[in-house]
């Protein structure tokens, strides 16, 4: 039996999605690992907030620097 036949199917589509096709033939199990790893959450949301809530914004500098 193939490694790749062992890949989960969401896994696979989000490989093909990131271009990782050739690594996830080469390195099946690594690839999976990765992708398990990525999709846990960091941590449980701060009190008060939704689990849905969306992220935060991208930190600019440049909003801060006055314009002399």
């Amino acid at each position: 039996m193939n490694d790749a036949s062992k890949v989960p199917e969401h896994v696979r589509l989000a490989a093909e999605q990131h271009g990782l096709d050739k690594a996830l033939k080469l390195y099946p199990d690594g690839v999976a690992a990765a992708a398990e790893r990525g999709l846990k959450a960091i941590g449980a949301p701060p009190k008060g907030n939704s689990p849905i809530a969306p992220p935060a914004h991208i930190f600019n500098p440049a909003r801060f620097e006055r314009g002399e």
